[in-house]
């Protein structure tokens, strides 16, 4: 299978895309077309870079399915005070509004997740999403069923977190695990990789401010992942299988109460070098 197709009369012979290959697989041939690399072809890590950088959309990778998104123009962009406001605007939500999220929308926000950065682009973040109160309510039990367990056998975790007062909430009806959200998702990757982990805390914050930029509002939920971490009953209970991991989980909705001001937050401790 041929590396990439080029529209030989689109193609402004720029060189463009040979240039911005990370890892040179792409040359430019005496007439001043690209052609793959003969020893580096098999490198591409699809990246896209490639595609990304042609002005003139001359230029596909022949393993995507689809040609590039053509991106609005620079000026268009979004302002850095607008990416200031959306970045300072975000806020951990612990309370939502009680309406269902639509399936179509998460589904475009975990597509986004797609262009975080990834270790060697090897994106190797799958989702596990809870959609729906009852549905999270039922991760939320199995959770609490963790805690319980962890609470009645006394272990360090149950009292540094204070778990077994969650279990009498819970048992009161009052959910201090998921917040009754109506929707989790959470970011599972392999044991094994790259940057696995990394890749799944890029892509769970990604998601964050996506949401956020969306009109949700979103809180790390820390509990599901430390019960995903050990317990059969919360890993089935997210479909997990084996050699998967949590790393990042993140409870959405749309938040009960809006935020107009942003708190203070010290300055960045920086050591210029």
């Amino acid at each position: 299978m041929a590396l990439f197709t080029i529209d030989t009369e689109r193609c402004a012979r720029d060189g463009l895309c040979a240039a911005e290959c990370p890892l040179g697989c792409v040359e430019i041939s005496g007439d001043g077309l690209p052609v793959a690399h003969a020893k580096k072809a098999d490198y591409c890590i699809s990246c896209g870079h490639c595609m990304a950088v042609c002005p003139t959309g001359a230029f596909r990778l022949d393993r995507f399915d689809r040609p590039a998104a053509p991106l609005r123009g620079i000026a268009e962009a979004p302002s850095a005070g607008q990416v200031e406001r959306l970045l300072m605007g975000r806020r951990s939500v612990r309370a939502f509004r009680p309406e269902p999220l639509d399936r179509g929308l998460l589904a475009r926000l975990l597509d986004l997740t797609q262009y975080a950065p990834s270790g060697h682009n090897a994106r190797p973040v799958r989702w596990a999403v809870a959609l729906g109160a009852d549905r999270v309510r039922g991760v939320a039990g199995a959770v609490a069923g963790w805690m319980r367990r962890e609470a009645e056998a006394g272990s360090e975790v149950a009292s540094r977190l204070h778990l077994g007062g969650l279990v009498r909430k819970w048992d009161e009806g009052e959910d201090l695990i998921c917040r009754d959200a109506p929707a989790l998702a959470v970011a599972l990757a392999p044991e094994r990789g790259v940057t696995p982990s990394e890749d799944a805390v890029i892509a769970t914050a990604w998601l964050e401010l996506a949401a956020h930029g969306a009109g949700l509002g979103a809180c790390w939920c820390g509990y599901v992942l430390m019960a995903a971490g050990s317990d059969p009953a919360v890993r089935a209970a997210l479909g997990m299988g084996e050699g998967l991991v949590a790393h990042g989980a993140l409870l959405l909705g749309r938040p009960a109460r809006r935020c107009p001001s942003a708190p203070p937050r010290p300055r960045a401790e920086v050591r210029w070098l």
